[in-house]
């Protein structure tokens, strides 16, 4: 019994519910029926990624189908053996299931009811359905406890027509009764109209979930993101405090060894002095020995011939008269030292405090308006700038493009070929502006160096500018002449928030006040930003609004 359910399990289409047919697997090693994920992939068809039905896994392009082999050969064993489950049309009925209303002894689980016999049949007793042709235009359906419900209550007969009017199933007779002069059609016709209208919804759902991954595969990227950022933030703040700390028992070294170095400077001196000094103590004391020697002496003529010798004025080594108590040796040093630990322990302070404020300010994928508009810059497009075919109004706000070209004069930052400009504003440090875009065909919102080449080249289609491209139902976006579909809720507004020294670059549709990232740019940016825009087609407008 293990080893059945095991088998039955295991070899069981995650598709189709049924015992594998021709068993395939796919790369991230699940198992189908060769035309079940040949149909579940034909109807992703146009998608750049194939999914896996049980573990979701993406694949890109859609994978070559492989035989199982081993599965195959399980498949055959059991059905050589009669481990399979038996078919689902002979099992015997079981609590939920409609039981075969001809079956006597044992009630098998009827495959089909026949709204004409008002009966329900197990396979075997349903073959007449298909043999007699007294039968063939009987009504079959699902198997059904309640055939009661295909039946009009008041006139007993099928419910074969719908009507338009009432919205309810009727029968023919109700269509010439009550419900006379209603617009009424065959079940069949309703449900071919509302089946179009379901598969229509159903595609719609499809699309909605294919969007939800893509919004999910995008928060899940975000989120390794995060904690690589963070981790590196991590790794890089604990070498940095790393760095002072070993800085600061260098500098302690250096400290503590000029401390000695002036302690063993000053001892030598005080005790040459000390040398001195006892020195000449000996010498005094040897002199004061010879005076009294001279003093007890008898004879006159030694004493007068010696007496001038001992009275001569001797040389003393100086010695400052400053008592120990009024010295203060190294104590201007720790005075020092105690100005520094206050200027290290304040400054330490501040720049810990500019780290909470750049923590608060971490941008994440759901960032709050309020939180960019303390960044807001006004943005103001540079006449000199624009093509001859834009024309700049509402303070300069506002570029519309124009078949006729513009009476502009020739100056050199001007764009010569496409219809394009860039604002006065050069963009550095952390900064947040918004756009609105009107037309049909669209507008290419951007970022560029100023120095960008104004004679031939387009915005995103060389390295010194990043741009987004608007449509009406869509976006793109493109760098260095390469684009990449863009998915996101398409709004006529557009934020933009730019850190310059971060290398961040970020795009967000902007509705009722909430942003949704749409693009995110990582870049080493090594000039000034000038935001900019390329009105693509006649009439078409990019207004940058003031948002302070």
């Amino acid at each position: 019994m293990a080893q059945k359910a095991f088998d039955q399990e295991t070899l069981t289409c995650a598709i189709c519910l049924e015992v594998l047919k021709d068993p395939v697997t796919i790369p991230c090693g699940h198992s189908y029926c060769r035309r079940c994920i040949n149909d579940h992939w034909d109807q992703e068809e146009g998608k750049s990624e194939f999914s896996c039905p049980e573990c979701r896994e993406s694949f890109s392009p859609r994978p070559v189908l492989v035989k199982n082999i081993k599965m195959a050969a399980l498949v055959e064993q059991m059905k050589k053996t009669g481990l399979t489950q038996p078919p689902a049309d002979d099992c015997e009925a079981g609590p939920g299931d409609v039981p075969c209303d001809l079956c006597t002894d044992r009630k098998l689980k009827a495959v089909r009811s026949c709204l004409q016999c008002m009966a329900s049949y197990c396979k075997t007793h349903l073959q007449p359905h298909y043999d007699a042709a007294a039968f063939q235009k009987h009504q079959l359906v699902a198997p059904s406890d309640k055939l009661q419900e295909y039946l009009c209550s008041e006139h007993s007969e099928v419910k074969k027509m719908f009507c338009r009017t009432d919205q309810q199933l009727v029968c023919v007779v109700c269509c010439m009764d009550q419900h006379k002069g209603h617009d009424t059609v065959s079940s069949a016709a309703e449900r071919a109209r509302e089946q179009a209208t379901l598969e229509k919804s159903k595609t719609q759902l499809i699309k909605t979930i294919s969007d939800r991954e893509t919004d999910l595969k995008r928060l899940q990227q975000e989120s390794q993101a995060i904690s690589r950022s963070a981790q590196e933030a991590v790794q890089r703040s604990g070498d940095s405090f790393t760095e002072m700390i070993l800085l600061l028992e260098k500098r302690r070294s250096e400290v503590e060894q000029q401390i000695r170095s002036q302690e063993k400077s000053q001892l030598t001196r005080v005790q040459e002095l000390q040398d001195q000094v006892e020195l000449d103590i000996s010498d005094l004391k040897r002199t004061i020995s010879e005076m009294d020697t001279l003093l007890n002496s008898p004879d006159h003529n030694h004493f007068l011939q010696h007496f001038s010798d001992l009275t001569k004025e001797r040389s003393i080594t100086a010695v400052s008269g400053v008592r120990p108590e009024e010295l203060c040796y190294f104590d201007s040093v720790t005075t020092a030292v105690s100005a520094l630990r206050e200027k290290l322990q304040l400054s330490v302070t501040q720049g810990l405090t500019e780290v909470s404020t750049a923590l608060s300010e971490v941008d994440t994928l759901l960032p709050s308006r309020e939180a960019f508009l303390k960044y807001a810059c006004d943005i103001t497009l540079d006449p000199n700038t624009a093509n001859k075919h834009l024309r700049l109004s509402e303070g300069n706000r506002r570029a519309t493009f124009y078949t006729e070209p513009q009476n502009c004069s020739h100056h050199p930052d001007r764009f010569r070929i496409w219809q394009q400009v860039l604002s006065r504003e050069a963009l550095t440090g952390r900064c947040y502006w918004e756009a609105e875009m009107r037309g049909k065909h669209g507008v290419r919102l951007a970022v560029a160096y100023r120095n960008i080449d104004k004679t031939a080249v387009g915005f995103g289609t060389d390295h010194s500018s990043w741009t987004l491209d608007w449509f009406s139902k869509s976006y793109s976006y493109e760098f260095n002449n390469v684009r990449s579909t863009v998915t996101g809720p398409v709004s006529s507004r557009l934020g933009v928030f730019l850190d310059h020294s971060a290398g961040h670059l970020s795009f967000y549709s902007v509705n009722d006040q909430a942003l949704t990232l749409l693009y995110r740019v990582k870049a080493q940016f090594t000039q000034p930003l000038h935001a900019g825009a390329w009105v693509i087609s006649d009439e078409h407008t990019v207004y940058f609004p003031k948002i302070k």
